[in-house]
């Protein structure tokens, strides 16, 4: 990677010589300075790009044209369209694009220019007209390219960051077959804030939103590019049996297609995946939870440094320190202290994390029996004796929580449970654990300014599992902001939206009590973080055919729907 980062930081240095007059204007978005980040990337995305060979590039901020440059090599175009600010800095970079000869670019000299709407596109020529029909096979006359990584992060006057106002107008124009999706879904390559991507591809049931869900319901969503550090922090919470679990399916379909990583690419967790997995091939998914025991926390490494500092102090045999036999200035040091607390941490972490996975695989008993009474062919005595074990083991479960003292115990069990209920579901909820191959590593040098981005493959369902017209889409999506407005709650909160909305509405959704659909047999026990495509289509369905639904105006009054409201309404936010 060093011959990369020296070609990055050469890019830098020519930046801010070539453009030191405006560098501030440069600043406002992030841009890809890395060939080699390019080039990594594109080897994995080729092979799928193979089928837009001749097709309209529409690159949204270009920058200096680096990642355009190597997608217009790889795809060859009939033209590529760059879409970037009159005003900007860039611009001159980009020139030199389109004044190669037989250039296939063209710069797009729009006064006021809004290049997410088709219109000018069509009046200039540049696209065909665009008529909404059905169709949803995808359509590969068109490749969307685009950036969103301003630091300004959200629009004036918004609180949701820019890219996820992008993404939700996105998702419904598809939903709707309309702007670009007229003539069939499109597919984008879109780089972000890494910050953006928790909410858009979570990789943990608490992170899942609203948008999330949409996005589920109508994109196929990979990461092909990430950030080392924010992977971490975003997965520092991952329950390790279920991560260990997708890393070695995913490795597995990685090796069975022939796509590997560079040394230089992998992430840290990947990194520790194979390290774990190596050393517990024989294991099972206890034996994992075994040699991952304690999960892991921002303390640890700090525990590790100050263990190899003081691993000569004396103990007994029980492990236990023998102070009256350590020297005076090692127990006066203060890193000493620190190493005792977090020694007397890690003890009780372990204690916990064990009683949770016990509580886990009695939960797991309970997920089965479940499963067991709901077969279809199963004799009414054998149904009724596999509901009362499972209520049996529930209320052990539940004992066993209140001999803990306060809620983080619970709090945790309730966390990794939900999470594994959603990735032992068929397929798993997260669209992160449908993902063919990890992401790349990127460097923060990669970029300039220096702020990690994510690189998103959003490719278009087709057909769409579920169809919705215009009006059930904006209810849809209002219900769902209702409903995310009590995250945490379960289906109850819709009475919150109308009163008997949960007792007219949820018996017409058959999905919600499905222990094979990834309901549960109460409903009660049933979050709002594990709504499915299908069960949100469902109750968007059923709310449809009650009576005494509230009107548009009583729905929006539920929740802040503003930035929604304005997307499904055609007053998109204004810009890039």
């Amino acid at each position: 990677m060093a011959k990369s980062f020296q070609s990055a930081s050469n890019l830098y240095i020519q930046l801010s010589k070539s453009l030191r007059s405006n560098l501030s204007n440069i600043k406002r978005r992030t841009d890809i300075v890395s060939p080699q980040l390019c080039d990594d990337a594109l080897a994995r995305l080729a092979p799928s790009l193979q089928k837009y060979k001749g097709c309209t590039i529409i690159d949204i901020n270009p920058g200096i044209g680096l990642w355009s440059s190597k997608i217009h090599d790889l795809v060859k175009p009939c033209q590529h369209l760059l879409a970037e600010p009159p005003s900007s800095t860039f611009l001159r970079h980009l020139e030199s694009l389109v004044k190669i000869p037989s250039s296939r670019y063209k710069l797009l000299d729009w006064p006021k220019l809004e290049p997410w709407e088709p219109d000018r596109y069509v009046a200039e020529g540049l696209l065909p007209a665009l008529d909404a029909h059905d169709s949803t096979e995808p359509n590969q006359s068109i490749l969307f390219l685009a950036n969103t990584a301003y630091s300004a992060h959200q629009y004036a006057g918004s609180s949701t960051p820019r890219t996820h106002l992008k993404l939700l107008c996105w998702a419904s124009d598809i939903a709707n077959g309309v702007t670009f999706h007229a003539g069939g879904p499109v597919r984008m390559l879109l780089w972000c804030p890494e910050k953006d991507v928790a909410s858009i591809l979570p990789r943990t049931i608490r992170n899942r939103t609203k948008l999330s869900l949409l996005m589920e319901t109508t994109c196929k969503i990979e990461e092909i590019v990430s950030s080392d550090e924010l992977v971490s922090a975003r997965q520092k919470k991952r329950d390790q049996v279920v991560e260990l679990d997708s890393g070695k399916r995913v490795a597995k379909l990685m090796g069975e297609s022939g796509v590997s990583i560079p040394p230089e690419r992998e992430t840290t967790l990947q990194k520790h995946i194979k390290e774990v997995v190596g050393r517990s091939k024989s294991k099972s998914a206890a034996g994992l939870a075994e040699a991952t025991s304690t999960r892991t926390r921002g303390w640890h490494e700090e525990l590790e440094d100050l263990g190899e500092k003081f691993k000569d102090v004396p103990t007994d045999s029980k492990g236990r320190y023998i102070m009256r036999r350590i020297p005076t200035e090692i127990v006066e040091d203060p890193q000493f202290t620190r190493f005792l607390e977090l020694t007397r941490n890690f003890k009780h972490a372990q204690k916990q994390t064990a009683l949770i996975e016990e509580l886990l695989q009695q939960q797991a008993e309970v997920d089965a029996l479940d499963l067991q009474a709901h077969a279809p062919d199963l004799k009414e005595s054998e149904r009724m004796t596999a509901l009362a074990k499972a209520q049996q083991i529930k209320q052990q479960i539940e004992e066993k929580l209140e001999d803990t003292k306060g809620h983080a115990t619970r709090d945790e069990f309730e966390f990794f449970k939900h999470d594994r209920k959603a990735y032992a579901s068929n397929p798993p909820l997260l669209m992160w654990d449908h993902r063919r191959a990890e992401p790349l590593k990127a460097y923060k040098e990669e970029f300039y300014p220096e702020k990690p981005l994510s690189l998103l493959d959003v490719q278009p369902r087709h057909p769409l599992p579920y169809r919705l017209s215009g009006a059930q889409l904006l209810f849809f999506r209002m219900l769902t902001t209702a409903l995310w407005q009590n995250r945490g709650d379960n289906l109850t909160a819709l009475d919150r939206i109308a009163p008997g909305a949960f007792d007219a509405v949820t018996p017409n959704v058959p999905a919600l009590t499905d222990p094979t659909r990834g309901g549960e047999r109460n409903i009660l026990d049933l979050t709002i973080h594990r709504l499915t495509p299908e069960m949100a289509y469902g109750l968007t369905k059923a709310w449809f055919d009650w009576p005494l639904r509230p009107n548009l105006g009583d729905l929006i009054h539920a929740g802040s729907l503003v930035d929604d409201i304005q997307a499904d309404e055609g007053v998109r936010p204004r810009g890039r």
